[in-house]
């Protein structure tokens, strides 16, 4: 099976291409076997995925797989908050990261921090209350101007928000899960809630870092800014090659 995926003259191939469809890979592997069927290619991609050797960033389109995945390592704030969550609330999904997630892809160093604790609208405030009964600066959806006035810059923060539905979540235990970077992206790109107190140019700034940095499924993030109303904005950052997402 390794010689039939010829690895390295697929890789040198990808270099050259930002991404490949389904029949590029076709007539790839036909220079070496002109009677390959799209079967056969179908069982040669899916070995290619396992292996990490591409990744699919959209339906249909492939590339090399040279970026990291992002799975930042979770702080122990975060598992404090979401061992007293569900406690409080066993059956409800809540989604919690530090900013320090988003700022570490800034090329500034940021002194503020805040955890973000996302949980389904329906229980929204009675988390925010239970929180802020655990830790006083704890603050519901802020806006800007609720941000400037009360949300300190010396200690770390607790936001509490509204988590969307069909979100891109990674799954801890039971009811507790983390961002996907997909999420992020979108969620930053609106920032309303406020996530970061920071510029438009600092937000695109953290997003390119962040595509350039690590893998990035464009599907499940144009997707998710569907479903957030901000397909336009993330538009404007011609993130593939300046293809509409």
């Amino acid at each position: 099976m390794k010689n039939a995926l010829h690895v390295k003259e697929l890789e040198e191939f990808l270099k050259k291409q930002q991404l490949v469809s389904t029949q590029d890979l076709l007539n790839f592997y036909h220079q070496f076997n002109p009677e390959l069927p799209i079967s056969t290619l179908r069982w040669r991609i899916y070995e290619l995925k396992q292996q990490g050797i591409i990744y699919s960033p959209m339906r249909g389109k492939y590339a090399l797989k040279e970026k990291k995945e992002f799975r930042p390592k979770r702080t122990k704030r975060m598992e404090e908050i979401a061992n007293l969550l569900q406690e409080k609330f066993p059956y409800v999904k809540f989604s919690i990261y530090p900013t320090k997630w988003i700022g570490n892809l800034s090329d500034h160093i940021y002194q503020i921090n805040s955890i973000i604790v996302e949980t389904d609208i329906d229980v929204l405030d009675a988390a925010f209350y239970f929180l802020q009964e655990n830790f006083s600066n704890t603050f519901l959806s802020p806006d800007q101007e609720m941000y400037d006035y009360y949300v300190s810059t010396q200690e770390e923060n607790i936001i509490v928000t509204r988590l969307h539905f069909d979100a891109p979540l990674y799954k801890v235990n039971d009811n507790y899960y983390t961002p996907k970077l997909e999420k992020l992206i979108v969620d930053l790109l609106i920032n309303d809630p406020v996530i970061l107190p920071i510029s438009y140019s600092e937000i695109n700034t953290i997003i390119m870092n962040a595509i350039d940095t690590y893998s990035i499924n464009f599907s499940t993030l144009a997707r998710y800014a569907k479903k957030r109303n901000s397909q336009k904005r993330l538009n404007k950052l011609h993130l593939i090659g300046g293809t509409k997402l």
